[in-house]
């Protein structure tokens, strides 16, 4: 019997309707809403039950606390040796790719709402989504190298799309995080704007796609990311399979641990 069960009923994502606008908030404060196993999993139910419900029109993603969503849990990661190659292959295409796959393809329109940091799989949460708007200093970025891994569960493939190619191999390569001012300007989000000036604006934009034709408007969605879905999809066959080669070497279990430990990492490039 799957957990949710009854409508919205899930144990790390927070769901709460008014009327056709669905909040789906990550709600693992404690850890910055970094996403966990059960997290993963449920993100792989949420959007095909969004994507049934007629009564929902719009769909705003945020994060409980002062983070939108820090990543992956990178003190799990740490102990990823424990598990086989190929369990964590499998993990990654069933859950990651599948998951942001789900998000693009589902028919309601996905507004975030980026109130804190949002790095790595946090910042590709983000950048799936239809319309972002994001606290002008809160934080995004993509840190997987940083960390030893390939940029694999979306960023290398929604970054170029959004801000070209070089500019995010700049970011991805150099793992540095921008303000929301800066993401804004390059063009990365929608729009940037003061905190507490945050949920009033997107509250404002939903309600305004709350009152589209629901069709016209799911149609549309479609047809503007049918190029985008396939370009993730081909990109994601490559990129998980490169993350998860990353994940077996020395220089990424010994970055895992470094960032638990808050130390420099020594890296050996192997």
């Amino acid at each position: 019997m799957p957990r949710n069960s009854k409508p919205y009923d899930y144990e790390t994502l927070k769901c709460e309707k008014n009327g056709h606008i669905l909040t789906i908030t990550m709600n693992r404060p404690e850890q910055l809403n970094a996403a966990n196993l059960v997290m993963n999993e449920e993100f792989g139910r949420i959007w095909d039950e969004v994507h049934r419900d007629n009564e929902v029109r719009v769909v705003i993603l945020t994060g409980a606390g002062r983070a939108f969503c820090a990543g992956g849990d990178v003190g799990r990661m740490a102990k990823s040796e424990e598990n086989t190659l190929v369990d964590r292959w499998v993990h990654s295409i069933n859950t990651n790719r599948l998951n942001i796959m789900r998000q693009l393809e589902c028919n309601k329109p996905i507004i975030a709402k980026v109130n804190g940091p949002a790095v790595g799989l946090g910042a590709s949460l983000a950048l799936a989504c239809d319309i972002v708007f994001i606290a002008d200093d809160a934080k995004i970025g993509d840190t997987h190298v940083k960390v030893g891994l390939v940029a694999g569960d979306g960023g290398s493939a929604l970054w170029p799309w959004l801000v070209g190619f070089h500019r995010a191999k700049e970011y991805l390569f150099g793992c540095d995080l921008m303000l929301g001012t800066e993401a804004a300007r390059i063009g990365l989000v929608n729009y940037a704007y003061p905190k507490d000036q945050l949920d009033a604006k997107v509250q404002e934009f939903a309600e305004k796609l709350a009152n589209q034709p629901p069709l016209a408007l799911q149609w549309t969605k479609a047809a503007t990311n049918s190029q985008l879905r396939a370009m993730v999809g081909v990109n994601m066959d490559v990129s998980l399979s490169m993350e998860h080669m990353s994940q077996s070497t020395e220089d990424h279990r010994e970055a895992s641990r470094a960032f638990k430990e808050k130390r420099k990492p020594t890296l050996k490039g192997r």
